[in-house]
């Protein structure tokens, strides 16, 4: 009787214990939601051993803690409940609450790490939460801090789209979209101005004072034959109703006249500007554009410096280090079955292509094994280096059956000869008068296949010359990658290059066999007696572009091409544009039946990887 009267006075006093607490925890809950967070939290605190509410009292006393800004007393409780309540079902919550704390203590490389764990709305919720409403300021620290970070490289992205055309980092916003594959959209920060004509100022040297002089005349036929091209195409657009009345200027390529024309207002109705190609007159006309909001674009440059910081400046052509980029691209692609190769270049020029294309196909985990650069003078050393051969003696290290194999592979080559005495020179023979036969073969000192190709960024005739024979004569897979330059060569034949399938750099390519460069040529030979040399497409292309873009688009143009897609051109291959201030569309061509053909469209087009030498 004794012992169940007190097994009673226990289960009693364990019940008005859990009363108590029940009392406890409901009145610091209710403090909580008071407000009152510094009663709660010492209330919490009182009850985090208890044996039924320790896990809840333990929890909202972090919480507590949080809002009385305690962060480190918040974190350590919530660590605490981790190693102390391991199998409690509301652990989730305490993860996230220590990632809540990372970011607010801008921990970010805890924090997402951290966030991980979290389910995906919770991470996502997070994330937007602190990133979404930190500045363009805080975010570019955060970017500093964490340069691999998805998360920050694109609320970054789009902290720097919200601000004014003019006034964002063009260069950054274009190292977030390509790093972590960010879809830039369409630009709509410019306004559509839309006009029944337009004013556009051509600004050239066109050196009118100096066409007296034959030279001078021949030098600048160039020129003229870029601004005829443009007229061509002005004629073209007004058929079509669109209305573009070309204003030429004489920069005389002096950067005083280009002045000049500033300061006496002859720019200042101009809705684009065309030119100007020199340094001196682009300097200021470059600074007029910025501060007027005037989109200017060089019709033949492809250095992309000229742009400099105006957003509102463009390349038609692709800049160097577009050119090298994109090449690489292809090369990637193509190239696939080995991705071994030696870049070689000449001038200043050559080592921006040269560059680009080293940075971009290592990321593709191709090995250059040479990066080198080479002269005129060098070209007869390139030669040697890869055609300088030596002899391997098989029969002392072999049996005959063995060498009977090595025969039958593919690419060896077994040879035979009389065995001489190497100081005398004479034959050695057996004992029965026989000659003694030595197995040998003939090796490249740069082994056959050992490489997958070349990319050689010059214009010297001798160089390319160079680079086509050793080759041929090597008579093995590798591939060559070099400028258009080289088919207007002397010392190679095209028939040669179409037989060791060389592609070419070809950024000002146009298909001279297609039918719209027909019916140019029959409107030149009607209009101007000739017909239209490259200089003469250049013009019509960029013109009739124009004139295309400002129908749809108005005044500022590059609305049309801010999207990033193709648009395909009507002579030349088209524009390609997306973030960039320079064309994007570098076409990679090779000869097909003695005709240059375009491989790269085709890749870009396509998606497919046809021209891989698998």
């Amino acid at each position: 009787m004794r012992t169940l009267i007190f097994s009673f006075l226990l289960i009693s006093a364990a019940s008005l214990c859990a009363q108590t607490s029940q009392g406890e925890y409901l009145e610091a809950k209710r403090q909580f939601s008071l407000g009152n967070y510094t009663e709660a939290k010492q209330a919490f605190q009182n009850l985090n051993t208890d044996r039924i509410f320790g896990e809840y009292a333990s929890f909202y006393y972090a919480l507590s803690a949080m809002k009385l800004n305690q962060p480190k007393v918040a974190e350590d409780m919530l660590k605490q409940i981790q190693v102390k309540y391991p199998d409690w079902d509301q652990q989730q919550e305490v993860d996230y609450w220590l990632t809540y704390l990372a970011f607010d203590q801008g921990k970010l490389w805890q924090a997402f790490r951290q966030a991980e764990s979290l389910p995906e709305n919770w991470k996502n919720f997070l994330i937007d939460n602190f990133l979404g409403k930190m500045s363009l300021e805080g975010l570019d620290s955060a970017y500093a801090l964490n340069p691999n970070n998805s998360y920050i490289g694109t609320y970054y992205a789009e902290a720097i789209q919200k601000q004014p055309y003019d006034e964002r980092d063009q260069l950054m916003l274009l190292e977030l979209a390509e790093k972590f594959e960010i879809q830039i959209g369409r630009d709509e920060s410019l306004p559509l101005v839309k006009k029944e004509e337009y004013a556009v100022a051509v600004i050239l040297p066109f050196m009118y004072e100096s066409l007296v002089t034959p030279k001078t005349v021949i030098r600048n036929s160039i020129i003229f034959d870029l601004y005829q091209g443009m007229e061509q195409a002005q004629k073209q657009l007004e058929e079509q109703g669109i209305k573009l009345h070309l204003f030429p200027f004489d920069t005389k390529k002096k950067g005083s006249v280009a002045y000049d024309l500033i300061k006496g207002g002859s720019l200042d109705n101009a809705d684009a500007i065309i030119g100007p190609l020199y340094s001196g007159p682009s300097k200021f006309i470059s600074q007029f554009s910025k501060e007027n909001k005037i989109t200017m674009i060089n019709p033949v440059s492809s250095n992309d410096e000229i742009i400099g910081d105006n957003p509102y400046s463009y390349l038609f052509k692709p800049a160097y280090s577009t050119q090298g980029r994109e090449a690489a691209k292809f090369a990637a692609k193509k190239f696939t079955d080995n991705k071994k190769l030696f870049i070689f270049y000449e001038t200043d020029r050559d080592s921006i292509v040269a560059n680009a294309y080293r940075e971009t196909i290592e990321r593709d985990s191709f090995f250059v094994v040479r990066f080198e650069r080479l002269t005129n003078e060098d070209a007869q050393q390139i030669q040697i280096d890869f055609t300088e051969q030596y002899e391997v003696r098989l029969d002392t290290m072999y049996s005959q059956e063995e060498i009977d194999s090595i025969s039958l592979m593919p690419g060896r080559l077994v040879r035979t000869r009389s065995l001489r005495n190497e100081e005398t020179g004479r034959i050695i023979r057996d004992r029965n008068g026989e000659d003694v036969i030595e197995s040998y073969e003939v090796k490249f000192t740069v082994q056959p296949d050992s490489i997958g190709h070349i990319f050689a960024a010059t214009s010297s005739n001798l160089l390319a010359n160079n680079f086509i024979s050793m080759v041929e004569v090597r008579s093995d897979s590798i591939g060559i990658i070099g400028y258009r330059d080289w088919l207007n060569f002397s010392l190679v034949s095209y028939a040669q290059l179409e037989r060791l399938q060389v592609n070419f750099l070809s950024p000002s390519y146009y298909d001279v066999e297609s039918d719209s460069f027909e019916r140019i040529k029959r409107i030149f030979v009607e209009n101007i007696g000739k017909e239209p040399s490259e200089y003469h497409i250049y013009g019509y292309e960029l013109t009739w572009q124009l004139g295309q873009l400002m129908k749809e688009h108005g005044k500022y143009f590059q609305r049309g091409w801010l999207d990033g897609e193709l648009r395909p051109g009507y002579i030349m291959e088209g524009l390609k544009y997306g973030l960039y201030n320079d064309n994007q569309l570098v076409p990679i061509t090779t000869l097909q039946n003695l005709e240059l053909k375009n491989q790269s469209v085709k890749q870009i087009v396509d998606g497919t990887n046809e021209y891989s030498d698998k």
